[in-house]
């Protein structure tokens, strides 16, 4: 073999496998828009755009093409490859659409696309997706990569035949992993309806492909549309009785609409099939511990575990269902196993720590929450509960210094770590402290809307009204629809000054933007309640009661009650609200008003 040989399948290996350029790229990919955990999927992920493969046995598995090898092709996917790993994304793009536009190679063409996905440049995408369909219009990636550029743009009927043709040009394995890519970008691209709309538009949902129908019934399980859901499951059940996995999809539907025993009667009744798989079983015992046979659940997760004690979910499972019989010695054995198998999840630090709260051993808790990774689904509750036992030993000091650190280490969440903090000190009673960290933080972020509304929801309590009206009319002048603001100054307006007039005003405001918030409602009956107008107090304070009976719209509305003379009726209500909250200050303080 020759040495123009050797340059060309290395070149050839580039186009086809990638290089370490375009791995950092889809490594980095994924630290922007990491998956998320979730105890329960309906969409699957998507599948890794690039892969990668040792030199050595790319070349061995893939013979060159047979196309000639010139200077300038050299050239351009070379310096492409340089430009890329020098971050010069827009360069590297331009060059290999030069040189795919040299030769008729789908490899390069096919290249030059994946290579313009990571500019997020509708245009240089397009352009080389276009090049690739010219090489190559019977390869289903084409299409596959073009649906959801055609999303974005919003041209739906072109993304429907792009899915079409991917569906009917690959293979029944790839064409069910193409759904599942197409699910998962619909999710994150169209609403709900847009997203049901193209499935029905596809040649194959309309007729009646199972595997098109069943990705279209996860999809609506997803969008929380049920019904959908359940009818186009039925559909492939008709077809297809034994499948697995739509049987488990209906299950979580009918668990998710209030239907549990029904799911817990379909699965017990497909378990008793010779071929079942461990999945399946999976669900079952899921389904029993969900509609509360937690010892039934106990015992088929154990023969699971008998028949596959590495298994993750399992164990999982297992430590979960220790946790609620707060079996804390029980969990932590099942959780120690997922952590010394590598915590694939990276969920087990935090149980863990949930555990040795369950033994008492508070410093192996705080032990185990501070090891949660950064990148964890669970990473702020671990935060969250690693703050409060340390507040519950007392070590305010400790907890505040830890949240400062939080805030340099993650500077792109600094605003919510200042939120948590201050939250956490006014549960220690520390208003003031809490007001300072608002202010110090405005400092850094000025403007900021969820600072200025947190100074000053606790600037009142400390009778910062001047305080908390400049905040507020700030974020209206931001916001003028911003219903928070406007009920929080209307009800301040109310309750601490005479200003109902111009309160009324405010509060009128957010109920015509929010008509069925009791908050809201609430705030127009007692705004109504000091303008002097009992009766359509009464009414507003009622509509907010009936959405919401909290104890605090029960006090206001006993109060207009006992004023128009209804003293029973305003007893009832205010006992009503006791019943909810026995120590609930502003009724307690309303009662005492009035002699009782």
């Amino acid at each position: 073999m020759d040495l123009l040989q050797l340059q060309w399948k290395r070149l050839v290996w580039i186009i086809q496998r990638g290089t370490l350029f375009v791995m950092a790229l889809s490594l980095a990919s994924c630290a922007i828009t990491p998956a998320q955990e979730t105890e329960t999927a309906i969409v699957e992920e998507p599948k890794e755009i690039v892969t990668t493969e040792p030199i050595e046995q790319a070349v061995e598995e893939e013979e060159p093409e047979d196309l000639p090898l010139t200077a300038e092709l050299v050239y351009y996917i070379l310096t492409a490859e340089i430009a890329g790993q020098r971050g010069e994304m827009g360069v590297a793009v331009d060059l290999y659409h030069k040189a795919s536009t040299e030769i008729e190679s789908p490899a390069l063409a096919g290249r030059s696309a994946q290579v313009a996905v990571f500019t997020r440049d509708q245009q240089r995408i397009s352009r080389a997706l276009e090049r690739w369909a010219e090489v190559d219009p019977e390869d289903a990636d084409v299409y596959v990569m073009q649906a959801p550029l055609l999303m974005i743009q919003g041209d739906y009927a072109a993304a429907v035949k792009a899915v079409d043709a991917a569906l009917e040009l690959a293979s029944p394995e790839d064409a069910r992993n193409f759904l599942a890519r197409i699910a998962e970008q619909l999710t994150e691209l169209v609403n709900a309806e847009q997203a049901l709309n193209i499935f029905q538009q596809l040649k194959q949902y309309q007729a009646n492909d199972t595997d098109v129908i069943f990705a279209y019934a996860k999809l609506a399980a997803f969008y929380k549309h049920y019904a959908d859901g359940l009818k186009a499951v039925d559909v492939v059940l008709e077809q297809q009785p034994k499948r697995e996995e739509a049987l488990v999809l209906k299950a979580e539907i009918l668990q998710r609409t209030g239907k549990g025993d029904v799911a817990l009667a379909m699965l017990a009744k497909a378990v008793k099939a010779d071929d079942v798989s461990d999945d399946l079983r999976f669900s079952y015992a899921k389904s029993l511990g969900e509609n509360g046979k937690t010892k039934q659940s106990r015992q088929v997760f154990e023969q699971l575990h008998e028949a596959n004690p590495n298994s993750d979910e399992v164990l999982f499972a297992l430590g979960l269902l220790a946790l609620e019989e707060k079996d804390g010695a029980t969990a932590k054995k099942f959780f120690s196993q997922l952590v010394k198998q590598g915590d694939r999840g990276k969920q087990a630090a935090y149980f863990m720590g949930l555990a040795e709260e369950v033994n008492e051993q508070i410093e192996q808790a705080l032990i185990w929450f501070a090891s949660v990774p950064a990148d964890s689904s669970r990473y702020q509750s671990a935060q969250r509960r690693y703050i409060n036992l340390l507040a519950e030993r007392g070590e305010v000091d400790k907890a505040r210094n830890h949240l400062k650190l939080l805030r340099k280490e993650n500077p792109d969440n600094a605003v919510q770590y200042f939120m948590f903090e201050a939250s956490f000190l006014r549960e220690q009673d520390q208003d003031q402290a809490a007001f300072d960290l608002y202010t110090d933080a405005l400092v850094q972020y000025p403007g900021e809307v969820e600072l200025l509304y947190g100074r000053a929801m606790v600037a009142e309590p400390l009778n910062r009204l001047s305080v908390l009206e400049q905040d507020l009319r700030v974020i209206l002048k931001k916001d003028p629809d911003n219903t928070q603001a406007l009920n929080a100054l209307g009800y301040t307006l109310t309750d601490r000054t005479d200003r109902h007039d111009e309160a009324l005003i405010l509060i009128k405001k957010a109920v015509e933007l929010k008509p069925n918030d009791p908050f809201y409602l609430d705030s127009l009956g007692w705004v109504y309640y000091r303008l002097g107008n009992l009766p359509v107090a009464e009414r507003y304070l009622r509509q907010a009661a009936d959405v919401q009976p909290d104890a605090e719209f029960l006090a206001h509305l006993g109060e207009v009650l006992w004023q128009l003379g209804k003293r029973e009726e305003a007893k009832q209500m205010w006992q009503k609200g006791l019943q909810q909250t026995k120590d609930n200050q502003l009724l307690l303080k309303t009662m005492r008003r009035f002699g009782l």
